[in-house]
Formats: structure tokens, C-alpha cells, sequence
């Protein structure tokens, strides 16, 4: 079997050169780019680290602030006043109002 083209040429040496250095340039403005976006997301995984800390105590904050809301309308559904209005003395829990069913 032929090749259509004829027999492979072989290449120039400038040419291989000129491979090898860009292929060594690149290599190099790889690991630069590297370098930087390694210190970038190490900057950034800190300040992340201290928006943790700030987010984790707003949280337990609003945990604290849920839990004692949730247990004042406990205490109000165990003695009977949860559901209690103060203008008309009708309950509310029943869903009905105004005389709709």
C-alpha cells in the first residue's frame, strides 16, 4: 500500500525548535497561572473561614431566638391561650370566622 502523498518528509530543524520552545514556554506560563490562582483561592478559603465563623454565630443566634419563640407558643398551647383572641372571645382554631364554614 501506497501513501497518496508519497513517503513522510522529514522536518526542519528550526521548525523542531521552534516546537520545543513553545512547548517549554507554555509549560512555564502554565505554572505561573497556577501559582496565582493557588493564592487566590487560598485567600479566598480564608476569608471564607471568616465569614464561617460570622454566619455559624448568626445562626445560633437565630436558633436560640426560634427555640425560644417555639417554646413560649408551647407554653401558650399547653395552658389554652394560644388560640385565644382578645377582642371577641371566639377561637380561631377551628377555621371558622364570621360564620363561614
Amino acid at each position: 500500500m501506497s501513501l497518496p502523498y508519497g513517503p513522510p518528509q522529514p522536518v526542519s530543524p528550526l521548525i523542531r525548535g521552534i516546537r520545543f520552545a513553545l512547548l517549554l514556554a507554555g509549560i512555564i506560563y502554565a505554572r505561573g497561572k497556577q501559582a496565582l490562582y493557588n493564592s487566590k483561592e487560598a485567600q479566598w478559603r480564608e476569608d471564607e473561614a471568616k465569614r464561617k465563623v460570622i454566619r455559624d454565630r448568626e445562626n445560633a443566634i437565630l436558633k436560640a431566638k426560634l427555640a425560644a419563640e417555639e417554646k413560649e407558643n408551647v407554653r401558650l398551647f399547653e395552658t389554652g391561650k394560644l388560640f385565644e383572641t382578645g377582642d371577641t372571645g371566639h377561637s380561631t382554631s377551628t377555621g371558622r370566622q364570621n360564620g363561614c364554614h
